[in-house]
């Protein structure tokens, strides 16, 4: 390579990795908030959270506040948390209101984010209550799950991700119970995360007491434009099977995963969410199909523990060794083409601000 970065090649068979000052210059994360996060759909709950009318839950996608919420007409509504007064939070955690009040100046809105009083505004010459209902965002809900985009121009979510969840689509996915939401801190870059998950190349490597219970020879990928899909039955069963007789294995561009894992039927929604250029909160929301966790579902969390511990290790050993200085970029192998996949949505969204060219990372800015 004599030392100059190259551009990753639509080619798998020739194409290098992304480099590896994407991974550690603190600068590249704010412009992947800016023209990543910002710009793709990001999952942010079940409709089971929002099923009465003021039902609501608070959230955050890219650092903005947002709420989703149960209008009065039974419609889901998401729309920043943010008073049109004086941008004050108005609300926190997940309840049911009738209406939202700014804990600040009291102005109320009603759950479809329209205003309904501004206490303090008596007097004041062309104030109109339309101009200031909250900012609403972008809400899609795909086989139960919901969904929200932060850019009011961008891509219906059925266009860019048509067929998703296709394998599983026959079972009714509203039933699905939320019952567990655990939290892990990663020291590693969030796109180390999804490198590791969209291969198993190194699954008979990391996770060998998972493996054993999967039949590899029957093990499948499939790649979309926006997404991309993994599976393999458990031993003994065919390449058929049904919800948890074994693994399906669903990555949505840019870091979210939806995996459907061998044992009882359950979900398990993983997300990848960037706290600082190498720091990585990893948020794992655990469906099951029952509202008492079976002896068999604790079993299962165990597990999805153990590979989660498996690969937190790995990804932190990978940011070490890339910090080091002696890394600049990898190769694929021919087995690696969902990788490769993101690395080239990447570069597509990131090349025009951060160009791939120069082998001198301080002329990128």
């Amino acid at each position: 390579m004599n030392n100059k970065e190259v551009r990753v090649s639509e080619n798998l068979s020739e194409a290098h990795t992304l480099p590896s000052w994407l991974y550690t210059k603190p600068e590249v994360l704010e412009v992947e908030k800016r023209e990543i996060f910002c710009k793709t759909w990001q999952y942010v709950g079940h409709i089971s959270q929002v099923t009465k009318p003021g039902d609501y839950f608070t959230t955050e996608v890219a650092d903005r506040p947002i709420i989703v919420s149960c209008g009065q007409d039974g419609e889901i509504h998401a729309f920043y948390n943010v008073c049109t007064h004086r941008a004050a939070k108005l609300a926190e955690g997940e309840g049911n209101k009738q209406v939202f009040t700014c804990p600040y100046h009291a102005w109320t809105f009603r759950t479809d984010g329209s205003l309904l009083r501004a206490p303090n505004m008596g007097g004041c010459e062309h104030f109109d209550y339309q101009d200031f209902c909250l900012k609403t965002i972008q809400l899609e809900i795909i086989q139960s799950f919901i969904f929200v985009n932060l850019d009011p121009d961008a891509p219906s979510m059925v266009s860019q991700f048509p067929d998703l969840f296709k394998h599983v689509e026959k079972y009714d996915l509203s039933k699905l119970k939320k019952i567990r939401v655990k939290e892990t801190i990663c020291k590693s870059n969030w796109k180390i995360g999804i490198d590791n998950y969209l291969e198993c190349d190194h699954c008979s490597i990391v996770h060998k007491t998972l493996v054993s219970k999967l039949d590899m020879k029957l093990y499948e990928m499939e790649m979309l434009e926006y997404y991309s899909y993994q599976g393999t039955p458990l031993k003994g069963k065919n390449s058929d099977f049904g919800l948890g007789q074994g693994g399906r294995y669903y990555w949505l561009y840019p870091n979210t995963w939806f995996s459907f894992d061998p044992g009882p039927a359950n979900l398990s929604i993983h997300q990848s969410i960037p706290i600082d250029h190498k720091t990585t909160k990893y948020v794992y929301t655990t469906f099951f199909m029952t509202d008492e966790i079976t002896e068999e579902e604790e079993e299962l969390m165990a597990m999805d523990q153990l590979v989660r511990k498996e690969d937190l290790d790995i990804c932190e050993v990978v940011q070490k060794g890339i910090e080091t200085g002696a890394y600049t970029q990898g190769r694929f192998s021919l087995t690696e083409n969902l990788v490769h996949q993101f690395h080239l949505l990447l570069q597509r969204d990131l090349e025009t601000v951060l160009p791939l060219q120069t082998a001198d990372p301080s002329k990128t800015f």
